[in-house]
């Protein structure tokens, strides 16, 4: 099961992140503004994050299996017409929708599948291990796109082919993933005690914090490095994607200390540091002291603090609002993914207005510092007091 969760994600990823180093290339072919690039990923965000909700009450209701595959397929057909008809700003920008419509199921359907199969005490190591799949398709999409581009020399063709990876994970997920499903749906009253959890609305805003920063040096990155510091484009791709490389082990690594350790004690450590390595990037010029920043700011970033992250909402949930797991899950990464509406188009925007990216990955690193904060106030989690009981019980 977590293997093909694993691969899920990475080829969503790798869909996705493709597009990031071509955004120069698309505004420069099509004649459009940075403002309209960006609109472009944030488009496909936009209807990612809509779905978010609705996926997780349909997964609560209907199983988490069959809305997944269901959105899944749907996805794949936004990818493939991207590839296909992609030629005008207003087409890229309907596949983009469709494609994040499509995609919008996958973490409220994997992320509840996932906490409610397993042990809460591996719980973090679990997440971890999944967020290796968002790691691995993060430096599969932006390494390969480049040089795609350059031997085909059709910026559509790099999406065309990976519609296939998508339309090959349908008879995995058929095959190894369980039926998770509620006896009854949770009635109204469970769902509005949910959405008004204080403390899970505080982590979702520390962990939206963090992908803003996040979306904001990934989106904007390539173009950063290719303009700002001379790079190529297969350079600023594959150097971008190394953000990914040392979030493989970071998070499964912070997601075994918080198991251990607790969530908040590894989320207060590990989000300051990210804001910091992110403040870095603006300061650094020189290539290897580049390539050193994105590595640090890979093992600390969103693949590596979010799984920690849904694993404190997935403790909180068991314990204060049993049944409702997709509808959290599906609550939580609509919240944090909104960021991924924000950033684009905030960055887009300040380049147009600065001309320059420097104050757009600034501004990312100020808010990642603000969610640290937040957190602070924060009540930490009692996950291991409650399976010590749970083992003096049954024992």
């Amino acid at each position: 099961m977590i293997a093909a969760l694993i691969l899920g994600w990475a080829v969503l990823y790798a869909d996705r992140t493709a597009l990031y180093p071509l955004l120069s290339v698309i505004a420069d072919t099509l004649g459009i503004t940075s403002t309209q690039a960006g609109a472009i990923t944030s488009a496909y965000f936009l209807f990612y994050v809509l779905l978010q909700i609705p996926s997780g009450l349909a997964a609560d209701r209907w199983g988490a299996k069959r809305v997944l595959m269901s959105m899944f397929a749907l996805s794949g057909l936004g990818i493939l017409g991207f590839g296909l008809f992609g030629t005008s700003f207003s087409l890229l920008v309907f596949f983009s929708a469709l494609h994040g419509l499509g995609a919008g199921a996958y973490y409220p359907c994997c992320f509840g599948t996932m906490l409610s199969t397993v042990p809460a005490e591996k719980r973090g190591i679990s997440s971890g291990l999944i967020g290796m799949g968002m790691a691995l398709g993060i430096l599969g999409g932006m390494a390969v796109s480049g040089p795609l581009y350059q031997f085909f020399g059709n910026y559509r063709t790099p999406f065309l082919l990976l519609a296939v990876p998508t339309a090959l994970m349908l008879p995995l997920f058929k095959k190894y993933l369980p039926d998770v499903k509620n006896e009854s749906s949770p009635s109204l009253a469970v769902y509005k005690k949910l959405f008004r959890d204080r403390d899970i609305w505080k982590i979702n805003i520390a962990t939206f914090t963090s992908l803003y920063g996040f979306w904001a040096a990934a989106t904007w990155g390539p173009t950063f490095l290719q303009a700002e510091r001379s790079f190529s484009l297969n350079q600023s791709g594959l150097y971008t994607g190394l953000i990914a490389l040392t979030a493989l082990p970071g998070g499964v690594l912070w997601g075994r200390l918080s198991d251990r350790l607790g969530r908040k004690r590894t989320t207060l450590f590990v989000l300051p540091v990210s804001a910091a390595a992110l403040f870095l990037l603006t300061r650094v010029e020189s290539a290897p002291a580049i390539i050193a920043t994105l590595l640090f700011f890979g093992l600390f970033s969103n693949t590596a603090f979010s799984p920690v992250a849904v694993a404190w909402i997935g403790d909180i949930v068991s314990r204060r609002h049993p049944g409702s797991m997709g509808a959290a899950i599906g609550f939580f990464n609509g919240t944090i993914m909104s960021s991924a509406v924000v950033a684009p188009l905030v960055s887009g925007f300040l380049r147009d207005l600065t001309g320059s990216l420097v104050p757009a990955i600034l501004a990312g690193s100020i808010l990642m510092f603000g969610g640290s904060v937040l957190l602070l106030f924060t009540p930490g989690n009692s996950e291991k007091k409650d399976w010590k009981r749970k083992e003096v019980h049954h024992g």
